[in-house]
């Protein structure tokens, strides 16, 4: 009399067991291609995922053709591919100091792909150039000029960048010592590719007479000059085609 009821616990027991093993088969293969899906995941500089961050699937044959999503919670998404040749762009918004900053994000893959579908994962970085263009870059523009009557070749100007506070990634960041033609500092009025954080600036000019300090002006307020200037990335907006700031150098 027990057999049945036996067998029933057994054949329940085979199908928990099957609906688990799928559940698991699901999970693992989430990183192959689903037919006719973009799909992937968008994580932070740590490793965690990101809500809310935007996906764009952008024609690579049609001009201004596109496909838009955006990932979930658990910083996943999954985008219906349309017939073409596609490639996935992903960007998300952070709020720093006051400021609403849109920041692009670093792709595993840039080739393209069509509907038989493409896994596509993103990863937010502080710095590094971009992989489709190589003027592009992940971090924050600084442009410098100097002030009237100060005709002192740069390559005797030496910049102190420390950090105030943490970066826009909620990490501690590192104080930079730059002069021309280093990593970041590429050209005479561009340093570029700088980590977005709010920075204490102190510049020194050393030559033949010693060394002295220079003082540093905000070229788009105008206000005084100081010793010690408080650095600030502005928002890319309409007109300002990346996070950016610009300074003036003086005596």
């Amino acid at each position: 009399m027990n057999k049945p009821k036996k067998s029933i616990a057994i054949l329940a027991c085979l199908m928990l067991w099957g609906l688990s093993a799928c559940e698991k088969s699901e999970a693992t293969d989430s990183t192959e291609p689903r037919a006719g899906y973009a799909t992937g995941m968008v994580v932070d500089t740590q490793g965690k995922p990101i809500a809310g961050a935007k996906i764009l699937l952008d024609n690579s044959v049609f001009y201004n053709s596109y496909i838009h999503g955006s990932t979930g919670e658990d910083g996943t998404y999954r985008i219906k591919a349309q017939p073409g040749a596609w490639m996935a762009q992903a960007s998300f918004k952070k709020t720093y100091n006051g400021q609403t900053y849109e920041l692009e994000l670093y792709p595993d893959k840039s080739d393209s792909f069509d509907d038989e579908g493409a896994v596509r994962n993103f990863t937010w970085k502080l710095e590094g150039r971009t992989p489709l263009n190589e003027y592009g870059y992940y971090g924050g523009l600084i442009q410098l000029d100097t002030d009237l009557g100060f005709y002192e070749d740069l390559e005797n100007i030496e910049l102190t960048l420390t950090p105030i506070g943490p970066l826009i990634d909620g990490s501690p960041g590192k104080t930079m010592r730059l002069r021309l033609e280093d990593h970041y500092w590429v050209q005479a009025g561009l340093i570029e590719d700088v980590p977005i954080g709010r920075y204490k600036v102190t510049a020194v000019l050393t030559n033949d007479d010693g060394s002295r300090p220079l003082r540093i002006q905000d070229r788009h307020t105008r206000g005084d000059f100081q010793r010690e200037f408080q650095l600030d990335f502005m928002p890319k907006s309409g007109n300002r085609l990346r996070n950016s700031t610009a300074i003036i150098v003086g005596y």
